[in-house]
């Protein structure tokens, strides 16, 4: 089984790490989203926004790259890239699915799924791409 990055962790050290991810990936969702349901309404412009403002957005994505950045860490790459989004996913769906009676939280959840995957595959590859460049510094130059 080969769910780390370091193959010489036992299946329950593997299998605990992927659970902290899933959970860490859910909790950005419930952190910083989940909570705030209300909209906001401009009376000088008539507008309705919301529910989210725009410092959820940029918390919860510095977050996120603190999040995938331990995954790169500790799970291989395709097990990070199949449980972040998975786990993200999820939890929207847990909060989403109870409070749309029309059904389009499904529509929603798809392109969430694929909008998280690509996000994610984007910041795993930065990951990989800034450690190909740091072992490439620390490694010694052979004359």
């Amino acid at each position: 089984m080969r769910l780390t990055r370091n193959r010489d962790r036992r299946p329950f050290e593997q299998w605990s790490a992927v659970v902290l991810i899933a959970l860490l990936s859910a909790a950005l969702w419930f952190g910083w989203f989940a909570w705030d349901t209300e909209y906001q309404y401009d009376a000088a412009t008539g507008e309705l926004t919301g529910p989210y403002e725009v410092w959820q957005g940029v918390a919860a994505l510095l977050c996120g790259i603190v999040v995938i950045g331990l995954a790169y860490r500790l799970l291989h790459f395709i097990v990070a890239l199949l449980v972040l989004p998975a786990s993200f996913t999820l939890a929207w769906i847990s909060t989403a699915s109870a409070m749309d009676s029309g059904g389009l939280w499904a529509v929603g959840a798809i392109l969430l799924a694929f909008g998280t995957t690509f996000g994610t595959a984007v910041l795993l590859g930065i990951a990989a791409a800034i450690e190909a460049v740091g072992n490439r510094q620390r490694a010694p130059i052979s004359e």
